[in-house]
């Protein structure tokens, strides 16, 4: 055998070759070399954790600027775990790879969303939620397990993609704690407790069933308390009321398709529910698309989508009959986000409302709404070639009272209607945030500099259309941004660019004038359920040698 070697290499290796003939040739009994203890294998609770807190020290030793700097960049990705720096009170993103997300609302945070009051719940020790997300590994909508931590007012978190049968331990223990939570609080209280948002854990909620299998709580769905369960039935015909209604004490899965309350969308669902006390306490987890899919509903015109709804539902009776019709539209599972059906038979009774079924058998020319207004009597004048009426209605969402518009369609002697809860117009959002300008550049002039600071820089300056106040000073430096605080003190032109390239610093400040001027511009939709741009109007005015600045969006 030949061996080569040169320099220090080659002398290592000679004298380690030397040692082992000597050791081979001296020793009686074998020698027993030290075995290297194996590395400790994190599991990826453990790996989740360790990434949003090696975040946390890294905003402690370099500060808030470098860590958004840092933490927006691919360099801060670890395989599927990507820190995402939050504000807890606006849900405004801070700092994440994904460049549209940075400046945007998490809307999965927000009211109704799969994470809502995750934030409120967020301490210094962190906590764990369960949700839906789109893996940036697989492309696919998967199971996810947040780690959500609350350090210097900022919210932290990263997590990872879990297995099924991971998820289905969590179900269970769900739907346990509710199940504990009745035996030690009574029925009043685990009711009480279940319909209200602060019950909801990421995508899980209870829906609960009394003795003769009518709801008691669903906090998602909540006309459909009073109701019985097996009468709902699938969008595909799969009667899975009554499947989940054949609940033991042992408990039993069931799978079939229900709206997704955060993407609005019909998934595949996967329940577990259990008989306890005669009850049924039930909960489940959605195993998401192969792909994220936009509603069709998104950037719709409203109103063509009305009447589009409202023609599917006729080809659907045309084709598969009255009972069909009704098995289906009677379930939440028609719901198309504000969208449903109510259909009256020839004599204008109800037979068809799903957010009301208690109009079932009622006469809609009875109904009168709360100003008065005998709108029952408006949808009975609908003929074949349709009728539009206004009126107020709450919303399915909100269950508050709201301007909604109803479409009507007379066919084979029955009523087929829906309709839609009216966003403001761009003409509208504009003149509101004029207003909206004008009455800060007031505020400004009676109270002066600092109070408008103060003020202007507090969420309670915020209108009801998400219009808010970016004030610069006389070098363009921000000195208001309630929803973006770390750009106070950065220079406007420089830091205002949006992922698509646009300077849309240096534009708002050759537009602002004394009578102001507007920017507009494509902006991407923070949603990454659903692709898409809006458009973007920023209104600037210079007064006092400052600028004004407030904005809106809209999909028009």
């Amino acid at each position: 055998m030949r061996f080569q070697t040169t320099g220090h290499n080659g002398m290592a290796i000679v004298i380690l070759v030397i040692g082992m003939i000597f050791v081979a040739a001296c020793s009686v009994q074998p020698v027993k070399m030290p075995v290297a203890e194996p590395a400790v294998e994190l599991d990826d609770d453990a790996l989740s954790r360790a990434y949003v807190e090696e975040a946390v020290a890294y905003f402690d030793k370099h500060g808030l600027e470098k860590t958004i700097e840092f933490y927006s960049t691919g360099e801060s990705v670890d395989g599927e775990r990507y820190l995402m720096l939050m504000d807890p009170k606006t849900y405004i993103v801070h700092a994440a790879p994904i460049s549209f997300l940075v400046g945007a609302k998490l809307p999965m945070f927000q009211p109704g969303g799969q994470y809502a009051g995750q934030a409120e719940r967020a301490t210094a020790a962190g906590h764990w939620a369960e949700g839906l997300g789109i893996n940036p590994v697989s492309g696919k909508t998967e199971p996810q397990r947040l780690f959500i931590v609350l350090h210097q007012n900022l919210i932290f978190m990263s997590g990872h993609f879990i297995l099924r049968e991971n998820v289905e331990d969590i179900t269970k223990e769900y739907v346990a704690k509710a199940i504990a939570r009745y035996q030690s609080e009574g029925l009043d209280a685990t009711v009480a407790f279940y319909n209200s948002r602060q019950s909801l854990d990421g995508q899980f909620y209870l829906f609960m069933m009394d003795e003769n299998d009518i709801y008691l709580v669903h906090p998602i769905f909540p006309h459909l308390i009073g109701t019985d369960i097996k009468d709902v039935v699938g969008s595909d015909g799969q009667e899975l009321g009554k499947e989940i209604a054949r609940a033991t004490e042992e408990g039993h899965w069931i799978e079939y398709l229900w709206p997704n309350p955060v993407t609005g969308l019909e998934e595949s669902k996967v329940t577990w529910a259990v008989r306890f006390d005669g009850k049924i306490f039930a909960s489940g987890y959605y195993t998401g698309t192969e792909e994220a899919v936009t509603p069709a509903w998104v950037g719709a015109d409203p109103q063509e989508y009305t009447v589009s709804y409202v023609q599917r539902a006729i080809e659907r009776y045309d084709r598969d009959g009255l009972d069909s019709l009704k098995a289906y539209y009677n379930s939440v599972a028609s719901f198309e986000s504000q969208w449903y059906l109510f259909v009256m038979d020839v004599n204008d009774i109800y037979i068809i409302h799903p957010f009301l079924p208690r109009l079932i058998g009622t006469d809609i020319k009875n109904v009168v709404g709360s100003d008065g207004f005998e709108l029952g009597k408006e949808f009975a004048k609908a003929t074949e070639a349709g009728h539009w009426i206004e009126y107020l209605w709450p919303h399915p969402v909100t269950l508050k009272e709201v301007p909604k518009i109803g479409y009507a369609v007379r066919h084979d002697g029955m009523i087929f209607a829906s309709g839609y809860y009216p966003a403001p117009s761009v003409a509208e959002l504009r003149a509101a945030t004029v207003a909206y300008v004008q009455q800060a550049i007031e505020y400004y002039d009676k109270e002066g500099l600092d109070a408008t600071v103060a003020y202007y820089n507090s969420r309670e300056s915020i209108s009801d259309n998400d219009i808010y106040l970016r004030l610069l000073d006389a070098n363009n430096i921000v000195i208001v941004q309630p929803l973006q605080p770390q750009l106070i003190g950065k220079d406007y032109v420089a830091v205002a660019k949006t992922p698509q390239g646009v300077r849309v610093g240096e534009l708002v400040v050759e537009a602002a004038t004394e009578e102001g001027g507007w920017v507009q511009f494509e902006a991407q939709l923070p949603n990454t359920r659903a692709s898409g741009f809006s458009q973007r109007y920023l209104l600037a005015v210079r007064h006092d040698n400052l600028i004004f600045v407030a904005s809106f969006s809209s999909s028009e």
